[in-house]
């Protein structure tokens, strides 16, 4: 009984470990995205209000998009790249 109790409480801690390492590699990911975005927009000499007219967004949408680029839609990525001259397949490819 006291072996199961304990079994049950390991399980559980790795479960919480296991979910903070995918939080921390989805962070550094998002980071990574981040950066790329706003390097394409510093190259492309867009700002992020030029950014959200060209994206039909309003602005505090493109501001939550740049800030969390994991809740872009596939054709808000596409739309993204053309407007930004990059390709889809570097912005999804980042190591």
């Amino acid at each position: 009984m006291i072996v199961n109790k304990y079994k049950r409480i390991f399980l559980c801690y790795k479960l919480f470990l296991l979910l903070l390492y995918f939080n921390y590699k989805n962070y550094i990911m998002n980071e990574k995205l981040k950066g790329q975005i706003e390097y394409a927009m510093f190259k492309n000499k867009i700002n992020k209000k030029e950014l959200g007219s060209y994206m039909n967004m309003s602005y505090p949408t493109m501001l939550s998009k740049i800030e969390s680029p994991d809740t872009l839609k596939i054709s808000e990525a596409v739309r993204l790249c053309g407007i930004l001259n990059i390709e889809l397949s570097e912005l999804l490819t980042i190591k």
